[in-house]
C-alpha cells in the first residue's frame, strides 16, 4: 500500500516543473485556460454549462470544445457571447473563436453526459 500524502503530488509536479522551464510554463498556461473555464461556466445557460468549455487560447483566437456535434451547434450559436465573457476576464484582447468537438474530457471531467 502507497502512502499519499495530501499535496505531495502537487509539490512534485511543481519540482518538475521549476526544472524543466517549458513545462512549467506550459502547466501555468493550462492553469490559466482552466480557471478562465471555471469562471466562464456561469455564463453559460444551464444546460450547456459542462457541455461547451474554453480549451485554451490560441493568439486572438478563443477554442472553444464541444462535448458533440449537437453541442458544437449550440456553442457556435453561444460564441459571440462566450468571447465577450472572455474578453472581460482575459488580460489580451481576443478578435474569434473557433469551436470544435472535444473526444475526451477538459480540465474537470465534464461532459459527463456528452
Amino acid at each position: 500500500m502507497s502512502h499519499h500524502r495530501p499535496g505531495s503530488g502537487s509539490k512534485r509536479v511543481q519540482h518538475i516543473a521549476q526544472r524543466q522551464r517549458g513545462l512549467g510554463s506550459a502547466i501555468r498556461q493550462a492553469e490559466a485556460y482552466l480557471e478562465l473555464n471555471r469562471r466562464i461556466q456561469p455564463e453559460l445557460p444551464t444546460e450547456a454549462r459542462g457541455h461547451i468549455q474554453i480549451a485554451c487560447i490560441e493568439g486572438d483566437c478563443l477554442m472553444i470544445a464541444a462535448a458533440s456535434p449537437v453541442w458544437a451547434t449550440r456553442a457556435r450559436m453561444l460564441s459571440n457571447e462566450i468571447l465577450a465573457a472572455t474578453n472581460r476576464l482575459w488580460p489580451q484582447p481576443l478578435k474569434s473563436a473557433r469551436v470544435f468537438i472535444a473526444e475526451a474530457p477538459l480540465g474537470d471531467g465534464s461532459f459527463e453526459n456528452g
